[in-house]
């Protein structure tokens, strides 16, 4: 995790980013805006330039003038300063068209600061030609950095890490040939977030947690991802992929192996990847059985109407599945997951429900017992929450659950960065602690789950637009005797 001394370093330091799929949505939307907030900020090395790379062919002015709209009101002296760090370069990395161009740009810029830079290759491309623009890094030699003296480059790739376990496996030969792990950044940016970070500080920082943080005292948790949006217009990648591979096989479960992973030996990267690939390790392979029993897929109305999308398609758009973790602290434990698109909020939360055990001195004042939840709120105002019972105010006794909650906008004065802001620095002072290791272990539990769903087991279930998910996950959760708690809870309502 970055220090104030790690900040200091690279503010004094030399980078040059290069960004592949300049002109995409995931550039403009994120990564330029947190690139600018860095510089407003000065947060950015004293030497820095972006080398914004795509197919379009634009001049630098006119590509800085389409990035307007994106990074929103700003203070113009602050703009000018940033824009004068960005060079576009027209060339296609896939195809590997002009790529000398990159090559000449990086060189001119470590003949005009006369310094040797930190190289940064960001892939923000397709997940398709991911492994082809590698390829074609190699070609150009880009991959060994500063041209002054050895300094290797790093590159940063885009999620997802492969579309199952033999492509997850040739994309890690292919940039193992060419870059040190320590140089490949996995972004995940769930990551990056506030809530997620301070789960280490809640749960190894404060004794009244880490006691109860096992299956003597957790009856279920449950790890929501749901969106109020559909696809948009990313049909071609999404109908290829589904929600299962889109987002529980990486966002989802590495929240489930932070939250419940061991105390690593000390708080460093290394430590901390591992302690997650523990966990990712210690749960459960579904048999083909477990698999048609124990997860639902569902699609939204009208979603084969959508662009770019296969008229018969049977993708799935929501996902859910339950884990069990066969370890000494969580075995018994149920991970409810699920994930969905066009559901009827847009909240991603991680809850912890307690077990209940009946409190016989109050089994006359509430009807049915109330267990306490913890939740962990990600998305859409990051904070966390504890529900507990309390006594109604009145004559009478009544019990009714209230809740605590600790939101990060309004407890700190201090401006919260975006989570690619963040990660962002973190490259650049060349922290992998928020970067995804492994991810093989991941696609090992959920390889099975798509060859099943493949065939149309368990069935594909339509549901309507709003509401959160099919049916088929209700009554699933129902017959455990339990119910879904994210819908219920939304916390920091602010």
């Amino acid at each position: 995790m970055a220090t104030p001394k790690d900040i200091e370093d690279v503010k004094k330091s030399a980078s040059v980013f290069v960004i592949f799929g300049a002109t995409g949505d995931l550039s403009r939307r994120k990564i330029f805006p947190s690139f600018f907030e860095l510089s407003k900020n000065n947060l950015l090395p004293e030497k820095f330039k972006i080398i914004a790379c795509a197919r379009s062919d634009f001049k630098t002015s006119e590509f800085v003038n389409s990035l307007k709209d994106s990074i929103g009101p700003k203070d113009q002296k602050v703009w000018e300063d940033f824009v004068r760090k960005i060079e576009y370069v027209t060339a296609d990395v896939e195809k590997n068209i002009d790529l000398s161009k990159v090559s000449s740009a990086i060189s001119q810029f470590e003949d005009a600061a006369q310094v040797c830079p930190q190289q940064i290759f960001y892939m923000a491309i397709s997940p398709f030609i991911v492994k082809e623009a590698i390829k074609n890094l190699g070609k150009n030699k880009l991959n060994l950095g500063c041209s002054r003296h050895p300094k290797h480059a790093r590159i940063v790739i885009e999620k997802p890490f492969g579309f199952d376990l033999k492509s997850a496996l040739d994309l890690d030969s292919e940039l193992h040939k060419l870059f040190h792990e320590n140089h490949i950044y996995r972004i995940d940016h769930f990551l990056g977030k506030e809530t997620v970070q301070n789960i280490f500080a809640f749960r190894f920082g404060n004794e009244l947690f880490e006691p109860i943080w096992n299956n003597q005292y957790i009856d279920n948790v449950q790890i929501t991802a749901a969106e109020r949006i559909g696809i948009e217009k990313r049909g071609e990648y999404y109908d290829k992929t589904g929600a299962l591979r889109d987002f529980i096989q990486n966002h989802l479960l590495q929240l489930l192996a932070i939250t419940t992973m061991e105390m690593p030996e000390k708080f460093d990267h290394n430590h901390i990847r591992d302690k997650k690939l523990e966990i990712i390790r210690s749960i459960k392979r579904l048999t083909t059985d477990e698999i048609v029993s124990s997860t639902v897929r569902g699609q939204y109305e009208d979603y084969q109407k959508e662009e770019k999308v296969d008229p018969k398609s049977q993708t799935e758009t929501y996902s859910m599945v339950k884990l069990e973790i066969e370890n000494k602290r969580w075995q018994g434990v149920p991970f409810y997951l699920r994930t969905g698109k066009h559901l009827e909020g847009k909240v991603t939360s991680i809850i912890f429900s307690f077990k209940e055990k009946g409190h016989k001195f109050l089994e006359n004042f509430w009807e049915k017992p109330l267990p306490n939840h913890i939740t962990l709120q990600i998305q859409p105002n990051e904070g966390i929450g504890i529900r507990l019972v309390a006594k109604k105010p009145g004559i009478t006794t009544a019990l009714e659950p209230v809740d605590m909650e600790f939101c990060y906008k309004t407890s700190f004065d201090t401006p919260q960065p975006d989570a690619y802001e963040r990660l962002l620095m973190d490259i650049m002072i060349g922290d992998q602690t928020l970067f995804l290791g492994d991810v093989t272990e991941s696609w090992k539990l959920i390889d099975p789950i798509e060859q099943v769903w493949q065939s149309g087991k368990p069935p594909l279930h339509i549901y309507k637009h709003g509401s959160w998910g099919p049916q088929a996950a209700d009554e699933f959760i129902q017959k455990e005797g339990r119910k879904w708690l994210a819908p219920l809870l939304s916390i920091c309502k602010i």
